[in-house]
């Protein structure tokens, strides 16, 4: 079962909230370490975290002025239960990171989202929850015109069954990734996305359980002190891609901070746009892969 939703629902939006909340911070703090989590419970959004900076900000303003520019309806609506703690030390000890990704269910939920979000520019919004395996489509929305979502919906998954849902219970919790500043652990974050877009797209890897681990301060790491692991389908022994990654990719945080650089790039778009403007999506490092 997958779950997809467009830009201005979901766990996207919890994404998208949390990503402006540290641009904000930043700018009238540079160099703010931040780590921020987006709760919506559909009512309300609870905004909970920390950061050095001094600078309050207004969460609930902030998100108005970006919804805004899509829906002036829906920026009407937002309601934000704000609990961050200013003036607060960020903890960089220790940093514990793992993904699990699939690269043909993440090409398909990728396509689903361009497909929702076409739909945003006549105020249609769905939510749906996908059983590949069924052939089920379980979906949610408040656009009047039932027979018109069903219509949509079944020329896009052709031979699926179409079922209507409740789906204003559902939680949801940003990721991590979206809610930290771009000087911190972020970086490593953005490594393992480098990384696997790596594998992904050369063929290498059809399923990654990539993992990183160290309890030394992030601003002296390397790739001798820290646990690097990798499982999942690969077309190489885990044991010796494992060894080429750390010999190939940077590790050092310095290096990261250069090699990534978000100057240009608000992380927020990421959401919007399916990953086409971020920083690890390049494959600069491919001719390292050699395979014999």
């Amino acid at each position: 079962m997958i779950e997809v939703y467009n830009f201005l629902d979901g766990k996207n939006l919890c994404n998208i909230f949390a990503s402006l909340i540290v641009e904000k911070i930043n700018e009238l703090f540079p160099d703010a370490q931040t780590e921020i989590t987006v709760v919506n419970v559909r009512n309300f959004f609870i905004v909970k975290g920390r950061t050095n900076s001094e600078s309050v900000i207004n969460c609930a303003e902030t998100l108005q002025e970006f919804l805004e520019n899509y829906d002036e309806e829906l920026s009407k609506t937002v309601k934000v239960i704000d609990t961050i703690l200013y003036n607060a030390k960020v903890d960089n000890d220790i940093i514990n990171i793992s993904y699990d990704l699939e690269k043909n269910k993440n090409n398909r939920v990728l396509h689903i989202q361009n497909f929702l979000n076409g739909l945003l520019k006549d105020k249609i919004y769905i939510s749906l929850k996908i059983d590949d395996d069924k052939k089920y489509v379980f979906y949610d929305s408040q656009y009047e015109d039932e027979f018109k979502i069903l219509e949509i919906l079944s020329n896009e998954f052709i031979d699926y069954n179409i079922v209507k849902i409740d789906m204003s219970n559902v939680v949801y919790t940003s990721e991590r990734y979206y809610g930290l500043s771009n000087n911190t652990e972020k970086l490593y974050h953005t490594l393992l996305r480098y990384i696997t877009h790596h594998l992904f797209s050369l063929g290498i890897s059809k399923k990654v359980n990539i993992e990183l681990f160290s309890d030394e301060q992030i601003f002296t790491l390397d790739n001798l002190n820290v646990e690097f692991s990798l499982d999942g389908q690969h077309i190489v022994k885990k044991d010796w891609l494992e060894s080429l990654i750390l010999d190939t990719f940077p590790f050092e945080y310095h290096d990261l901070k250069n090699k990534f650089n978000f100057n240009n790039i608000k992380t927020h778009d990421e959401v919007i746009t399916n990953n086409d403007v971020c920083v690890w999506k390049k494959l600069d490092l491919s001719n390292e892969f050699v395979l014999i």
